[in-house]
């Protein structure tokens, strides 16, 4: 399957190369701003109003989010497309009735901006793809784990996340973060062995731990049995480091005093039972508790 991938990225790259050959300098400058307008209206889509219809229909954002980016990609790559056309047949017209012909510069500048265009876009795919994927069935696309362009397409993802998020000293926790959003599959399992461990599931089912987080007592949290076996435990907190969860500099009052204020956070609370109370707190309903509305509500809360 990893040969797949590497043909139809080979492929797809082959056409925008020819494609801006033939459109020229003009044509392709176009498609520069058609991809970023496309992209940057995307991200604005699935920021704001996946994230909102997520809310308000009680469906998990990690679907919404990128069914709503796909769909505005692909509305403003339409408008574009149409006026690219009108531009396209104008030329054809000169052509066919006054020997036109597209300068060899701007047969060269047009191959490689389409070209860019067409790595860029293959790579958001892809990566688009992989996400979706992960979010709906638990394993990344089939064969990318041995492609090249998928191995390419990673990295760049992780670069890009890791330049964005490296800042105010927090450089190990961004690339962490980055990995993880690189490879969705790789975040998938550290998020399956935090919740597999036994440290873990002493804190869901200690009754104590509940009461304790939603006193708001900071002293009373720390003081908690199950928390602390938790803070021992160094190989469910590295996991958590590897999700980018946590850096490793945290103090435990401080993650104490952070427990106490969202343990008075109604929604979380309400959240936390219907999971508990529905069972999906366990490793073999994974792909079921990141798709359900209640842990996409808590994740939400969480990120205020």
């Amino acid at each position: 399957m990893h040969i797949v991938i590497d043909i139809t990225a080979l492929i797809v790259l082959l056409f925008f190369l020819l494609a801006g050959w033939h459109k020229g300098f003009l044509l392709s400058l176009l498609g520069v701003a058609r991809v970023v307008l496309a992209y940057g209206f995307a991200y604005l889509a699935g920021r704001y109003l996946g994230f909102w219809l997520g809310e308000i229909a009680h469906r998990p954002r990690i679907v919404t989010i990128p069914v709503l980016a796909g769909l505005t990609f692909v509305f403003i790559t339409f408008i574009f497309h149409v006026v690219m056309t009108n531009i396209r047949d104008d030329h054809r017209d000169k052509e066919e009735k006054e020997d036109f012909r597209l300068p060899l510069r701007s047969r060269l500048g047009g191959a490689a901006i389409n070209l860019g265009i067409g790595l860029f876009s293959a790579v958001f795919l892809f990566w688009l793809g992989d996400v979706f994927l992960v979010g709906t069935t638990g394993h990344s696309i089939p064969g990318a784990n041995r492609s090249t362009f998928a191995g390419s397409a990673r990295r760049a993802v992780y670069e890009s996340v890791n330049v964005v998020l490296a800042r105010d000293g927090r450089e190990s926790q961004a690339a962490a973060t980055a990995r993880v959003v690189s490879d969705p599959a790789k975040g998938m399992r550290h998020l399956e062995n935090v919740i597999a461990a036994d440290s873990t599931q002493q804190l869901l089912h200690d009754k104590e731990f509940a009461k304790d987080v939603m006193s708001g007592d900071a002293a009373r949290v720390e003081a908690n049995a199950s928390l602390q076996a938790f803070f021992n435990d160094q190989e469910t907190l590295n996991e958590l480091k590897d999700l980018g969860i946590l850096s490793g500099t945290e103090k435990k009052s401080a993650l104490c005093e952070k427990l106490a204020r969202f343990g008075g956070n109604e929604k979380i609370q309400i959240s936390l039972e219907s999971l508990q109370a529905r069972q999906l707190l366990s490793t073999d309903k994974i792909t079921l508790l990141i798709r359900d509305p209640e842990f996409d509500a808590i994740v939400g809360e969480l990120l205020k």
